[in-house]
């Protein structure tokens, strides 16, 4: 795997500029700025439509804060993407998502497990957006019931958006960091 290097001192002063009121935005907000974010401020415009996006499904988004959370899990599992697990794991328990559906989600996945609602909806959308298949008919007017229309169509770019988080993560070699610790030396 390729470690994608950033150095913040090597930006210039419009993108150091960027960098500093992304990071302001994240903070503000309890979150960090880090991990695929760093890799990705090697190309600070497109850095900064990303993390729009991603800000907006973290902080402004419609679903529920537990269902929010089981899909990025579950993307993550799915992918194998360690660092949005770890990233991940802790918010989705202070979200409410219980013990029992993190670790069926762990050892099973979230095709092979089985949910309790309200988790169950989002694993079916999940068994074909992983796939890049069309949402069944019923599964979509179940969502859409559950959700409202703007919670279902959330829904189905979160797990494009995480699973686009995966490529990312895997692609630029980005790890897990232990709670407090700097990254490990490349």
């Amino acid at each position: 795997m390729a470690f994608l290097p950033f150095d913040p001192q090597q930006l210039s002063a419009t993108d150091r500029a960027l960098y500093e009121d992304l990071v302001a935005k994240r903070r503000r907000h309890g979150a960090a700025f880090d991990g695929p974010y760093a890799a990705l401020m090697n190309h600070p415009p497109l850095c900064a439509r990303i993390e729009d996006l991603g800000f907006f499904l973290k902080f402004n988004g419609c679903l529920p804060r537990d269902v929010y959370q089981f899909t990025v899990l579950a993307v993550a599992r799915h992918t194998r993407a360690e660092f949005e697990w770890a990233d991940h794991i802790e918010p989705a328990r202070a979200a409410g998502l219980p013990e029992a559906v993190i670790g069926t989600l762990k050892t099973q996945g979230v095709l092979d497990g089985s949910f309790p609602a309200p988790y169950g909806l989002p694993a079916r959308i999940l068994a074909a957006t992983l796939f890049w298949k069309n949402v069944p008919g019923d599964v979509q007017r179940a969502a859409i019931t559950a959700y409202g229309m703007e919670g279902f169509v959330e829904l189905v770019v979160l797990s494009g958006f995480y699973q686009m988080f995966s490529v990312i993560n895997q692609g630029f070699d980005v790890q897990p960091i232990e709670s407090g610790k700097p990254p490990p030396p490349r």
